[in-house]
C-alpha cells in the first residue's frame, strides 16, 4: 500500500513538472514582445504639408543648440547606464512659422504640439523585451513640450530593473489567465510612473457596461496589469476594443 502510495505521488510529481516545464515554454515562445509608440505626433496633412517637415534619422542632423539641451534632459532623467541603452528611432521638425502663414487652420491645431516629435526605444532581450518605443516633443529652442515616457530613472535606478515577460505570464497564470491563450504588451504608466506588464486574455468576455448605440466592436477581454519592477498586481480589469 505504502509503495502504490509513493508510485502515485512521483507520478503526480512528474506530471507537475512536465506542466510547468511546457507552462514555461510557451511562455517562452511568446516573449519576444514589441511595444509603445511610433505613430504620428503632428496634426498636418503630409502631402499638402510636406515641404514643412523635417525628419531625422539620427540625433547629430538635429541642430547642435537643441541637441545639448535635450542630451542634457536625457541624462538628468535616466541617467547614465539608461541613458546608453537608450536609442533614437527618427525624428520631425515642423515648421510652425511657414504653418502659421500658409495654413492658419492648420497651424491652430499644432500651436502646442512643440516643433519636434522624436522618437526613442530599448531592448531587454533577455526580459523578453524586444523593443519599447517612446516619443517626446521639443519646443523650437530645444525646451520640453512633452516629457519622454520614461520613469524617472535618474532618481532612482531601480525603475529600470524589470521583471521577465515569462515572470509576468507566470504571475498572471495564478489569476487565471492561461499562457497558451494569452499575450503580453510593456507599457509606461503615467498613473503608477513605472512600467507595467499588460497580459491579455485572448478569449472574448461580455462587457461590464454594454455599449448604447452598438458600434463595431472588436471584442472585450479580461487584463491584468504588473508592476514590471516588483512584480505586483495593480488590476485586473476589461477591455473593449471598439473599430
Amino acid at each position: 500500500m505504502a509503495e502504490t502510495t509513493m508510485k502515485t505521488m512521483r507520478l503526480l510529481a512528474t506530471a507537475t513538472l512536465l506542466t510547468l516545464s511546457g507552462s514555461a515554454r510557451v511562455a517562452a515562445q511568446r516573449c519576444d514582445v514589441n511595444s509603445g509608440f511610433r505613430g504620428d505626433y503632428f496634426r498636418i496633412d503630409r502631402y499638402q504639408q510636406r515641404d514643412l517637415i523635417k525628419h531625422f534619422e539620427s540625433m547629430d542632423e538635429i541642430p547642435e543648440q537643441v541637441r545639448d539641451r535635450l542630451n542634457k534632459y536625457l541624462q538628468e532623467k535616466l541617467g547614465d547606464k539608461f541613458r546608453q541603452k537608450l536609442k533614437f528611432e527618427y525624428g520631425e521638425w515642423l515648421d510652425l512659422e511657414k504653418l502659421r502663414e500658409q495654413f492658419p487652420s492648420v497651424y491652430e491645431e499644432n500651436a502646442g504640439l512643440g516643433s519636434y516629435d522624436l522618437t526613442f526605444y530599448f531592448s531587454d532581450v533577455d526580459k523578453g523585451l524586444k523593443a519599447f518605443f517612446t516619443k517626446m516633443a521639443l519646443n523650437d529652442d530645444g525646451s520640453i513640450n512633452v516629457e519622454i515616457r520614461l520613469p524617472d530613472i535618474g532618481w532612482n535606478p531601480a525603475k529600470a530593473d524589470i521583471i521577465s515577460c515569462r515572470d509576468a505570464y507566470s504571475i498572471a497564470a495564478s489569476y487565471g489567465f492561461p499562457i497558451e491563450l494569452s499575450s503580453a504588451r510593456f507599457e509606461y504608466s503615467e498613473e503608477q510612473k513605472s512600467f507595467i506588464w499588460i497580459i491579455t486574455d485572448s478569449r472574448e468576455v461580455e462587457p461590464d457596461d454594454p455599449f448604447p448605440f452598438m458600434p463595431r466592436l472588436k471584442g472585450t477581454y479580461r487584463c491584468i496589469e504588473i508592476n514590471a519592477n516588483i512584480g505586483i498586481v495593480i488590476r485586473i480589469y476589461k477591455e473593449t476594443i471598439v473599430l
